[in-house]
């Protein structure tokens, strides 16, 4: 899974690099660029799923979620042209997957900083997203591309975070692989210690 998410982290680095680079080419070609963005968004989720072995993978929200976003995403691929269709798809799009991912910071134990980055980042795509809808033209979409490229790198880098975070203090974090064994371990050293010296202490007298 570590191995997974840091390959995930380099490809969503040089994807947001090349948006920046070819920011009016993805953009003009705003239909392959969303509809491809939600296809692989969905195949990363059921990939993510089935490496934390999750059985059986097809139950569960997460996974109907995922399955949307690909037929989804191969609609657009396939019978959306219109641009301002386009951008209102993306933006309803970003509103709920911001949605669900202000629900996991709830629902997760995140570090309190990434927890804030994170939540900053989706109340100002949700935000975004709003105005697409209502304005669904070239420069609301240009906005929208900029925050995207902020948006793939959180997305992939966070998580790893995360985890260094809590295991190097030996914490639990959100899918819960880390306990508090050092401190619990120290606990019972030291009752294990003190019995020892009552003990020893009977035995003198």
């Amino acid at each position: 899974m570590k191995t997974y998410r840091i390959s995930k982290l380099v490809c969503f680095i040089i994807g947001a690099v090349a948006i920046l680079v070819f920011t009016d080419a993805f953009v003009n070609l705003i239909r392959w660029t969303i509809g491809g963005l939600m296809v692989l968004y969905g195949v990363l989720g059921i990939l993510e799923t089935v490496l934390k072995k999750e059985k059986p993978i097809y139950r569960g929200e997460g996974f109907i979620f995922f399955c949307l976003e690909i037929i989804m995403g191969a609609m657009v691929l396939i019978f959306i042209e219109e641009f301002s269709i386009v951008c209102v798809i993306w933006a309803a799009w970003s509103i709920f997957r911001e949605s669900i991912e202000i629900k996991e910071i709830v629902d997760k134990k995140l570090h309190p900083v990434l927890a804030a980055i994170s939540g900053i980042e989706s109340i100002a795509v949700i935000v975004l997203s709003i105005m697409l809808i209502d304005s669904p033209g070239h420069h609301h979409a240009l906005i929208h591309t900029y925050l995207l490229c902020v948006e793939l790198f959180l997305s992939a880098a966070i998580p790893i975070i995360n985890e260094s975070i809590f295991k190097k203090h030996g914490e639990k974090h959100g899918d819960g692989t880390e306990g508090d064994a050092p401190a619990q371990s120290e606990h019972e050293d030291t009752e294990t210690e003190s019995a020892k010296s009552e003990e020893k202490i009977a035995v003198e007298e």
